[in-house]
């Protein structure tokens, strides 16, 4: 009974939920137009061990190279690889405020190593990835206590260099449109609800149960 008395209260005010959900879905579609675009670029580097003299050494290398992929990709992030980035590419900001804008994936068993920058700029979120990248190959040599990468027993290649993205990572358009829209379908059903739950529930005092025909009257919604 109550479902069916919800259902006539929904039939009645289905205006607002769709108003709500035009609402909605317009103030997603316009929060991609206030929102500053981001940009997001990639570089990939590849870490390998060098010229293996038997399987079994191939085999340990691999394991090896593992390991170091992962230490480096949290590596990546600190200040001994960024402040070379800052200084050479001249920024107004401090390494930690440039880890912010960068984001370093290692999948487990592999030994890729991903750096995404993320700027408002296109272009600038090229050069901080590939800029990243490269200084990160020199400091893997250092650590590794090497003058250079090539002498180093763990060596690291940029085997994908980043490119200027064509179009914005976000906002998306789209998505903030149907989380816009979800979010005013939801609100309607919620003032609905309320509206329902205001009106007072009438009972025949002297059968004890509700009183459906009064109760529809009043639901009329004058």
């Amino acid at each position: 009974m109550l479902f069916t008395r919800f259902e006539h209260t929904r039939t009645k005010r289905w205006w607002i939920v769709l108003v709500t959900a035009a609402a909605g879905l317009l103030l997603g579609a316009l929060s991609t137009l206030v929102v500053t675009d981001l940009y997001h670029a990639e570089a990939r580097v590849f870490v390998n061990v060098p010229a293996p003299e038997s399987v079994t050494d191939l085999q340990m290398g691999e394991q090896f190279a593992l390991t170091r992929a992962s230490s480096y990709a949290q590596t990546a992030r600190t200040s001994s690889v960024l402040q070379p980035v800052v200084d050479d590419l001249g920024l107004e900001i401090s390494p930690e405020q440039l880890a912010q804008q960068l984001t370093v994936t290692h999948q487990p068993n592999t030994s890729m190593i991903t750096i995404t920058a993320e700027d408002s700029d296109p272009e600038h979120a090229a050069v901080i990835a590939e800029q990243t990248a490269q200084s990160l190959t020199q400091v893997a040599a250092s650590l590794e206590g090497q003058s250079s990468a090539e002498a180093s027993p763990v060596q690291l290649h940029i085997v994908q260099r980043s490119t200027v993205p064509e179009s914005a990572t976000w906002p998306s358009l789209s998505l903030n449109s149907a989380a816009g829209l979800v979010v005013g379908v939801m609100s309607g059903i919620a003032i609905v609800q309320f509206a329902y739950a205001r009106r007072p529930l009438l009972r025949d005092p002297y059968q004890g149960q509700d009183t459906e025909a009064q109760l529809m009257r009043q639901e009329g919604f004058r």
